[in-house]
C-alpha cells in the first residue's frame, strides 16, 4: 500500500510526500499527480521519507523524473546506491 500526501507549500511550490511500498502499481497515480502540479506551473518535489520498499519500475519512474528536474528528497539509503548503480550501468552503455 502506498499513501501519497500532496503538500502546498505556497503558489509556486509543491511536495509529494510518499508513504509506504512504491512499486509499479502506484507509478501512474505518482505521475498524475506530478501532472497535475507541473500542468499549473509548481515546482515539484517528491518526498521518499516514508518510503519502505521501491520496485524496479518505481526506480526508473524515480530517474525519469529526476532527469526531468523533479527534486526526489529524503531517498532512503538502499535506494540511493540503486541510482548510483544505475547511472553508472548507463554512462558505460553509452
Amino acid at each position: 500500500m502506498l499513501r501519497i500526501t500532496t503538500i502546498r507549500e505556497d503558489e509556486k511550490h509543491c511536495r509529494l510526500k510518499v508513504c509506504g511500498q512504491f512499486t509499479a502499481e502506484y507509478v501512474s497515480e505518482i505521475e498524475k499527480a506530478l501532472n497535475e502540479d507541473t500542468a499549473h506551473e509548481r515546482v515539484v518535489a517528491v518526498d521518499l521519507t516514508g518510503v519502505t520498499l521501491v520496485d524496479r519500475e518505481a526506480m526508473k519512474f524515480l530517474c525519469d523524473a529526476h532527469s526531468r528536474s523533479v527534486a526526489i528528497e529524503n531517498i532512503p539509503p538502499y535506494v540511493q546506491r540503486w541510482i548510483q548503480q544505475e547511472r553508472a550501468c548507463s554512462s558505460t552503455e553509452d
